[in-house]
């Protein structure tokens, strides 16, 4: 049975209490690219989460190849991760699909990595989303 912090988990404060500010993220950094790890941390004795938020600058390009395989929300501008297209909606319909969310593959991962490219005018804005004790080492730590 895993161990529960139950007083922990009823405390609504628990996240800003633990909150920590953003750090950056100086293995995914490169010329007109700022990372940042933006959760992060070891939590109630474990590494629950850490989030990187990825920004390219128009024109940009860099190949991404973290620990694990991960998800990414589009969260603003046009590009591309590996071939798929990714832009941020402002109008999104109930129903429709769009190229907001993906995920990068172990397979990826496996043959080097994802190529992002920054196609439009604005910053592209990724933001990563990796599992519990997805990192060898605490990103931030």
């Amino acid at each position: 049975m895993e161990k529960f912090d139950f007083e922990a988990n009823q405390d609504p404060d628990f996240v800003k209490k633990s909150s920590r500010p953003a750090i950056t993220a100086n293995e995914f950094t490169g010329d007109g690219v700022d990372a940042q790890w933006i959760v992060y941390g070891n939590f109630l004795g474990d590494q629950k989460v850490s989030i990187l938020r990825l920004t390219l600058a128009p024109g940009a390009k860099t190949t991404f190849r973290p620990e694990c395989p991960t998800l990414f929300h589009t969260n603003g501008g046009t590009g591309r991760v590996g071939k798929m297209a990714v832009n941020y909606n402002h109008n999104m319909v109930l129903g429709q699909i769009y190229g907001e969310i993906g995920f990068v593959t172990q397979a990826a991962l496996n043959n080097g990595g994802v190529e992002i490219e920054n196609t439009g005018s604005d910053p592209l804005v990724l933001t990563f989303d990796f599992p519990q004790n997805a990192h060898s080492q605490t990103p931030g730590a």
